[in-house]
């Protein structure tokens, strides 16, 4: 009993071993199954004490031996070739379903008495007489057969048919793994093909958007790159013409190839497959010309000694323009994804020959409207209207061909045309045109600007009776083209080209003149728009000048009685002219408030005065900056502490002098801090000095509401306010900041704000510690 135990306990690890070995060699080739299926055929038999054995794959249609083990040369050269799927009755059972097959002997079997060909090389060859064979099976579906030998007739037991299902198991595991590997081994090889594929036909769009106007070079890479990514011999791109074919990109092509095909191109018929294809206008695919019965294109052949072609065509509205022709040495069929690939390439060929006729027909009309484009270049040259109605007349007739021509005003307010310049019109003509009463409505003048389109007359004899038609044919005029001059606004006139023969005038011409006068009557509107803008600024400059010297005169003499106002003022409150009661006193320094606030009103007006009229000037001089913000700390405290702010100061230690105005930048820091102090209801108001890079840094920040966005960029403009509502809390003229800025800026300066809704703002000054000012006084 413990001898038994001990036997079925070694053969277990024996098993195991055995296992553990295959499952080794499974993991250590993951590509390749062989190893693995002669690794299990040779612990099978050797654990089974089978003589023989064979691995079979199953495809669904047929087996075929991917492992043999113990059979002699004469059986191995019978499995070489696949066996039909019923090839006896094992796998026949197998196939509809058995788990496994065991025959206790070969030779007493039916197959092998009715001389199955499978049966009989088993039993003959090998020796063969029990065989057992288990199903390889996934999900139902048969993937193989495992089966193996004993050269004496002795059944399998149950244990050495379970320790088979195991090794089937096993061997169900490698092909999996082997089919998932080379599913992915494939996925992978199609991506980079179609990444390949990509890359490529975007190097063809690369060269086609590098030489719009030639398609020489596009035609070479596309040909290249068709031949080398669709494994071709040979690429050819043929463009058909009159039809007759031309060579005009080949690859991997020998000169003299190139000269026989300049000689002997194909002919438009059926009996090559460039030919064919342009014919049939498809793609043609021959696989074998050798054994293609409409093929005659031998003289081709022989040079190139080709098998396989596929011949795509180039399409234009349906018609053939040319033709992209691949060739293999070999009869190699090009595949589905290869076909789709030149497809693309032949679309991307006709692409570029497109885009060239297009460019080439755009080159012709760029020539045809170079002499319109003179035109408007010469009428964009000048704003004088005569000089601009002389050329507009003159090009209009050189390029019409005619014999004279004229421009007529349109005068809506009364209906009338008036004569403006001519062009080939004898004097007595012109003058006699000058004197005519020309009515809008009598006319084909009028016609033409009521359709708002050129106006044909063939022979203007058959058109009814007016001045202007008469005069016309004394002249010995017959036929016209009328072509109003329109601006968005309203007609401006016409122009009219006269030609001494009756007949309609070309197409070409009547296009043509559409396009010169739309380009005329944009010009003849920008004239007027500029000679009015040019009307109003001189009025505006007069006004300017007049309003300047205006606010000059009313300050001085505002301030000149306002000074005497303060200064008696002043007398009084210091009791020059007896003691005032305390009520009186409160009333003179509200007095010299109000007067004060006054005479600061009228210096910014009149600053704002000098600065227009270019007399504002600096005094420049040495500074003290860090003087300057205490001047104005002690100027400004006292405003502050009525607010209960808290205002302090923040100036760097070593700041060297400045070169500059005193007085104007301590003006402008005044203006600042008062601001800030001004529209800051809680918080604190801080002013910041430093110097960096040769200017001095200056800040004034506040914890006030802060600026809204669309109001910064206006917040230097002149008379602007942030709250300009007629209910507003802060007093101010909008004036501080204009003339703030104008003082940095003239200092060679910059000023600037940041702000936060809620958060607050903060003004910042970089100021050059020495300004060079242009025209200041020292």
């Amino acid at each position: 009993m413990i001898e038994e135990l001990r036997r079925e306990l070694a053969e277990a690890q024996q098993q195991q071993r055995a296992i553990s070995q295959v499952l080794e060699v499974i993991n250590s080739s993951p590509d390749d199954p062989a190893p693995a299926f002669d690794a299990m055929l040779d612990n099978a038999t050797r654990l089974c004490q089978a003589d023989c054995g064979i691995l079979w794959t199953y495809n669904g249609e047929r087996f075929r031996a991917a492992a043999l083990r113990g059979t002699p040369p004469a059986f191995v050269e019978f499995a070489h070739e696949p066996l039909d799927r019923h090839s006896s009755a094992a796998l026949t059972e197998i196939l509809y379903g058995a788990r496994f097959v065991h025959v206790a002997d070969l030779s007493a079997s039916e197959d092998y008495r009715a001389g199955n060909p499978l049966r009989r090389a088993i039993v003959d060859l090998c020796g063969a007489r029990t065989g057992l064979a288990v199903a390889l099976r996934r999900n139902d579906a048969l993937l193989g057969i495992f089966v193996i030998y004993r050269q004496e007739v002795r059944p399998f037991t149950d244990r050495e048919i379970d320790l088979l299902k195991s090794f089937a198991s096993q061997a169900v595991i490698t092909i999996e793994n082997t089919r998932l590997l080379e599913a992915k081994q494939a996925q992978s090889r199609e991506l980079a093909e179609t990444l390949q594929q990509q890359t490529a036909t975007a190097n063809v769009v690369k060269v086609i958007n590098r030489s719009p106007p030639q398609v020489q070079p596009v035609l070479d890479a596309i040909a290249e790159t068709a031949a080398q990514l669709c494994q071709a011999e040979y690429a050819f791109i043929w463009k058909l013409d009159g039809g007759r074919f031309d060579l005009t990109a080949a690859n991997n092509v020998s000169p003299e190839y190139i000269r026989w095909t300049a000689d002997h191109p194909p002919d438009l018929d059926r009996g090559s497959a460039t030919s064919r294809a342009a014919v049939e206008r498809a793609t043609i695919h021959i696989p074998d010309v050798l054994a293609d019965p409409e093929y005659n294109r031998w003289g081709s052949q022989r040079l190139r000694r080709y098998r396989s072609v596929l011949a795509v065509p180039l399409l234009r509205d349906s018609m053939p323009i040319g033709v992209v022709t691949l060739v293999r040495s070999e009869v190699k069929p090009f595949n589905d994804r290869q076909i789709e690939l030149v497809t693309t390439f032949a679309n991307q060929a006709t692409i570029a020959i497109e885009n060239t006729r297009l460019f080439e027909e755009v080159q012709a009309r760029n020539r045809e409207l170079t002499a319109l484009g003179e035109v408007g270049r010469a009428v964009s040259s000048t704003l004088d209207l005569k000089v601009m109605l002389k050329t507009i007349v003159d090009r209009a007739v050189e390029l019409s061909g005619t014999n004279g021509g004229s421009i007529f005003y349109f005068r809506k307010d009364v209906g009338r045309f008036e004569l403006g310049e001519t062009s080939g019109l004898g004097e007595e003509i012109v003058a006699r045109f000058r004197k005519l009463d020309i009515v809008a409505g009598q006319t084909g003048l009028g016609e033409a600007i009521a359709n708002a389109k050129p106006l044909q007359i063939a022979d203007i004899i058959k058109r009814q009776s007016n001045p202007l038609r008469d005069a016309a044919i004394d002249a010995g005029l017959r036929a016209a083209l009328i072509v109003p001059l329109l601006s968005a606004q309203a007609p401006l006139g016409a122009l009219v080209l006269q030609r001494s023969q009756p007949g309609d005038f070309p197409p070409a011409v009547v296009n043509l003149m559409q396009a010169f006068a739309d380009q005329s009557a944009i010009a003849l509107e920008n004239a007027r728009l500029f000679n009015e803008i040019a009307q109003k600024g001189r009025e505006l400059e007069v006004a300017s000048q007049h309003k300047s010297q205006f606010v000059a005169n009313m300050s001085h003499e505002l301030r000149t009685p306002l000074a005497a106002m303060l200064g008696y003022a002043e007398l009084l409150k210091d009791g020059m002219f007896g003691e005032l009661p305390e009520k009186s006193i409160r009333i003179i320094e509200r007095v010299l408030a109000n007067g004060k606030h006054l005479l600061g009103l009228i210096n910014t007006v009149l600053d704002i005065s000098k600065i227009e009229s270019g007399q504002f000037k600096l005094n420049l001089g040495e500074y003290s900056l860090d003087s300057m913000v205490e001047t104005v700390r002690v100027a400004t405290e006292s405003l502050a502490s009525a607010k209960k702010l808290s205002f302090r100061t923040d100036v760097a230690n070593g700041l060297p002098y400045g070169f500059g105005d005193e007085q104007r930048l301590t003006q402008v820091l005044l203006n600042l801090v008062g601001n800030a102090i001004k529209f800051t209801d809680a918080g604190e108001v801080c002013v910041a000095a430093g110097n960096m890079n040769s200017n001095f840094i200056v800040s004034v920040s506040d914890t006030g509401p802060g600026i809204p966005d669309e109001e910064r960029g206006r917040i230097f403009d002149k008379f602007h306010q942030v709250d300009s509502t007629s209910t507003r809390t802060k007093g101010g003229t909008g004036l501080g900041l204009a003339i703030a800025k104008e003082i940095i800026e003239m200092h060679g300066g910059r000023v600037w704000v940041e702000s936060i809704i809620g958060g607050g703002s903060t003004f910042r000054l970089e100021l050059p510690v020495r300004a060079q000012i242009l025209g200041a006084a020292e």
